[in-house]
């Protein structure tokens, strides 16, 4: 039993081809995860990566606390089991299960002994003398895992081991696959691109699209809090509903407005309450699903186009402005309603999800840059001492900053400390988040396994080490690197020989740097890079990207200049 990590695992194949980029994960001991995505995501290629079958770009694996990248497969005591069994047709049920031990030389009565708890614990004892022609795609597929059981691995790798199944009998192997994990209570990384497996069997469910792993979080926490467009419309069926539109200020509210005006909600505060009061008008998407669309007297007339019913459940279908496709209403209560008839919907405003146009992010469960003017923080003397001797290069902080997943609840020595008012609260399953506002007028989100109401006064408190000045641009912020004084724009570019930066005029005293910090500030990331022979610290600022990440190795390289 192990823990595994990866840290910025990259695959590239010949051509250039990227199939995974920059995996970082850390999956606990004895935890059953789930890597769902459609097909051509990266998820069998990291699975084959962990297990050795595939032979990794970049980055680091670990098996527990071993280091395994250059480990062969046989020696990271790990057992897979594949989509299509891999049973020795030749070989009885007992042979197929015994054949690992085996090879290990493992004694007589120690095989015996494995082979029949493991066909114990999956009910096919009576089977050990039969071939795997006599028997049927579920039975075979309980040799292949009574086969990986024998050998007590550290870990189980699954992938898509059901796919070769007929539905009912999926349910069924579902249902033991679960059982199994809680029975023999060892870590489980399982592969499939059903999102119903992956909402029923994981602890935890990562999600992959195009070789980056979108959001990784409990099933339930996917599913209500998605991180993407991307995940919200994958998750869930029948999908999401995303409609187009803008987000504007009315007085002291925020509505979204779809692209032909025809859908207008006022939205929550606590929904957009990372966002600053100046990027209004947004341009965004909203989803809300199915089931949670009402049919209301109040809400907004349509006509039903199609009415599907499918026993306790009823799909009905109609058009509302902002999509091109058919808006879709989840009911499970009986209704007599047809094609053509009139009614009336409304949204639950406590289930809709706001998504930024651009970047296609959840606007709400992003962890939040707050920001508040240097003269409402109400720092100390001693506080803006403190934060002072962290200046890179001649600032003039207008602003202080920190993120909020740095606000804790508990009294922090020589922290800063902030008093808040509840304003409300979003469920999290595991945790709660709670919204409070500052003195100042700002609402800064803080996670807590307390209990708050609201209008309650509240005192948060952040490290100072954690807190930022701002200069006016947003451009530079203080920091604890010593580094040279000058912030230098450059370029950066992602090659299958690595990543180059890349400038007019290069301050460089070696070739390869390694990222020591990237912090993100908007569009741009501000780079602290470190020479690996010389210790050189340089500063860059260039475009942000997903695939920059800490410890990232960096090449320099002057720009050609035009002829």
């Amino acid at each position: 039993m192990a823990r595994i990590r990866l840290e910025n695992v990259t695959k590239v194949y010949k051509g250039g081809v990227r199939a995974v980029s920059d995996a970082s994960l850390e999956i606990h001991d004895k935890e059953f995860i789930v890597f769902v995505g459609p097909s051509g995501c990266g998820k069998s290629t990291t699975l084959r990566m962990i297990a050795g079958l595939e032979e990794i770009t970049s980055g680091n694996i670990f098996i527990g606390d071993t280091y395994v990248n250059d480990l062969e497969p046989k020696d990271r005591n790990i057992a897979m089991v594949f989509q299509n069994y891999a049973l020795y047709p030749h070989m009885s049920v007992y042979e197929n299960m015994a054949y690992s031990l085996r090879c290990q030389k493992a004694k007589k009565e120690v095989i015996e002994e494995k082979v029949h708890k493991a066909a114990a614990i999956l009910g096919i004892e009576n089977l050990l003398k039969r071939t795997p022609r006599e028997l049927s795609g579920g039975q075979r597929q309980r040799v292949a895992l009574g086969r990986a059981i024998v050998r007590e691995p550290s870990a189980f790798l699954f992938d898509e081991p059901l796919s070769n199944l007929d539905a009912k009998l999926r349910v069924a192997m579902r249902a033991e696959i679960s059982k199994l994990h809680q029975d023999i209570q060892t870590t489980f990384v399982y592969v499939t691109h059903d999102q119903t497996e992956a909402m029923t069997m994981g602890d935890r469910i990562v999600v992959m699209k195009d070789g980056l792993i979108q959001q990784v979080d409990t099933p339930m926490n996917l599913y209500d809090h998605p991180g993407n467009i991307f995940v919200a419309t994958f998750l869930g069926s029948p999908q999401m509903n995303i409609f187009e539109g803008t987000i504007v200020k009315k007085g002291e509210e925020k509505h979204f407005v779809s692209i032909d005006e025809s859908v207008d909600i006022a939205i929550p505060e606590v929904e957009l309450c990372q966002l600053s009061e100046d990027v209004y008008p947004l341009e965004a998407y909203l989803g809300i699903r199915p089931s949670d669309i009402k049919i209301d007297e109040s809400g907004f007339p349509v006509e039903v186009e199609l009415v599907e019913r499918l026993g306790e459940q009823t799909l009905i279908y109609f058009h509302l402005g902002g999509r091109k496709e058919f808006t879709i209403l989840s009911l499970v209560e009986p209704n007599a309603l047809a094609k053509g008839d009139k009614i009336k919907v409304r949204f639950d405003v406590s289930k809709l999800h706001l998504f930024d146009k651009k970047t296609e992010r959840n606007l709400s469960n992003a962890i939040p840059l707050i920001e508040m003017e240097l003269g409402k923080a109400k720092l100390s003397e001693e506080e803006k001492a403190q934060l002072d001797k962290r200046l890179i290069g001649h600032l003039t902080p207008k602003s202080v900053v920190f993120l909020a997943s740095e606000v804790k609840t508990e009294e922090i020595k020589g922290g800063h400390r902030f008093e808040v008012k509840i304003e409300g609260e979003k469920d999290y399953g595991d945790k709660k988040t709670y919204y409070g506002r500052d003195t100042s007028g700002i609402i800064i989100p803080f996670v807590s396994e307390k209990a708050y109401r609201k209008g309650q006064k509240v005192d948060l408190f952040v490290d100072l080490d954690n807190l930022n000045y701002a200069d006016e641009e947003k451009q530079r912020i203080t920091d604890d690197v010593e580094v040279d004084t000058t912030v230098y724009p450059a370029s950066l570019d992602f090659r299958p020989r690595g990543c180059f930066l890349t400038e007019d005029e290069l301050h460089n005293d070696e070739k390869a740097y390694k990222t020591v910090k990237a912090i993100r500030l908007g569009k741009k990331t501000l780079l602290h890079l470190e020479g690996a022979e010389t210790h050189q610290k340089l500063l860059y600022l260039v475009e942000s990207s997903d695939l920059i990440y800490a410890s990232l190795p960096i090449y320099m390289r002057k720009r050609r200049k035009s002829k």
